[in-house]
């Protein structure tokens, strides 16, 4: 039965969000008015990111991903941007359909153009500029909005044909009449991913990996194909085990980005057995739901590091976490942002060490991570009010006239 496009556009008012429908090629069927509107901004930013190609895939792909998850999909493209999908059956010419609610954030706009586009992308300040003044035509929703905007989604999607999804089907691409899928296997592994057990989940990991390298038969785009499919399996398990879904979908999409990195066959399989030791690892570390160990983690780290050029990547890479969830999260938790953070305990650091008459400013720059004395007098006159050197005599002034050797 065809889909009532008219539904549709109901649903993208109520949502304040673009819909559009997918053939089984990836040609748009149908776009609401609010999809049109966001259109000049995704346009912009897929020129700007060379990410067009990349994200029509994306897009597709979450449809039928939607088809393995109860009609129900949540999931970032390669430029950043946030979607939910939904697959109904068919229409009325049998072409397999992706329905989709975005693009939107699950961030601000300046943490996506600091992060998504100008941390992952040689952008230039005019394009910046251009893609700032286009944003207003993608909202933002929270990962609670989102999930709720899914429900709605496929009811909406499925309005005439009624749901008739599986909970999970079995996957069949690439497989023909050759050895089944060893289905049996990957509950078992998905089970061991939801309860943490690391040990158990890599050896399963290694019999489904088997198979997989079978039918793939050296075909590498086939093999990303289902390792995508693997890595989602995992991250939906360790949902279950108590992770936070914020966490798992910043590190699908950190995952996603990945995958198009890798050139080999053992580089696939020594990656993906390191995004299962993760997501098994998620199921204990993330218990508290206000994330301590994580934070404590991150801050030990940058205390550790502050003389070195760390960057948010590092710091999220060493807490497992995408970057822009843990710049949330760290914000969040913390009250400024990760790279506020580092500075002010480089600030700290640099004003004991200028307390100290016998070290010179220009070493205290290197000394505290900074990449220059200039950008050092820079940061430090704007955290204190006056330059370093000015810090330093106001401090020795003082001891003087109080007739003490230090504080």
């Amino acid at each position: 039965m065809k889909l009532d496009y008219s539904i549709l556009e109901n649903f993208s008012i109520a949502a304040g969000l673009g819909v559009t429908v997918l053939d089984a090629s990836g040609t748009a069927l149908y776009k609401s008015a609010l999809y049109i509107r966001a259109s000049a901004s995704l346009q912009l930013i897929h020129a700007t990111l060379d990410c067009a190609e990349a994200d029509r895939v994306s897009l597709l792909y979450g449809g039928y991903q939607s088809k393995r998850f109860a009609g129900r999909y949540v999931f970032l493209s390669p430029s950043g941007l946030a979607y939910c999908a939904s697959m109904p059956q068919t229409d009325t010419t049998g072409n397999a359909l992706a329905v989709l609610a975005g693009p939107f954030l699950m961030t601000d706009y300046d943490e996506y153009l600091e992060i998504d586009v100008c941390g992952r992308h040689t952008v230039s300040p005019e394009d910046v500029h251009a893609i700032r003044e286009s944003l207003s035509a993608i909202p933002i929703k929270s990962p609670t909005e989102a999930r709720a905007i899914s429900e709605q989604l496929f009811v909406c999607a499925n309005y005439h044909t009624g749901p008739r999804f599986p909970a999970q089907v079995a996957p069949t691409l690439g497989y023909g009449t050759a050895k089944p899928y060893p289905m049996e296997k990957e509950d078992e592994l998905l089970n061991a991913i939801s309860i943490g057990d690391i040990q158990t989940a890599s050896a399963l990991l290694n019999d489904i990996l088997g198979q997989v390298l079978f039918h793939s038969d050296g075909d590498m785009d086939m093999l990303r194909l289902r390792v995508v499919e693997l890595t989602v399996l995992l991250s939906r398990a360790s949902l279950k085990g108590g992770t936070n879904i914020d966490a798992i979908l910043g590190l699908n999409y950190s995952y996603l980005r990945e995958i198009d990195a890798l050139k080999s066959t053992e580089d696939i399989i020594l990656w993906l057995h390191g995004v299962t030791r993760r997501f098994a690892q998620h199921v204990f570390d993330y218990a508290d739901p206000k994330y301590v160990d994580v934070i404590h983690k991150a801050i030990v780290f940058i205390k550790q590091n502050y003389a070195d050029k760390i960057t948010l990547q590092d710091v999220a890479d060493h807490v497992f976490l995408s970057p822009s969830y843990f710049s949330k999260l760290f914000k969040d938790e913390v009250g400024q942002t990760p790279s506020s953070f580092i500075t002010a305990v480089r600030i700290d650091i640099s004003k004991k060490l200028l307390r100290d008459g016998s070290v010179r400013i220009i070493d205290i720059a290197a000394m505290c991570g900074f990449e220059s004395q200039s950008y050092f007098s820079q940061v430090f006159k704007k955290a204190e009010g006056c330059a370093p050197g000015h810090y330093r005599k106001a401090y020795l002034a003082y001891l003087t006239q109080n007739n003490v050797t230090s504080l």
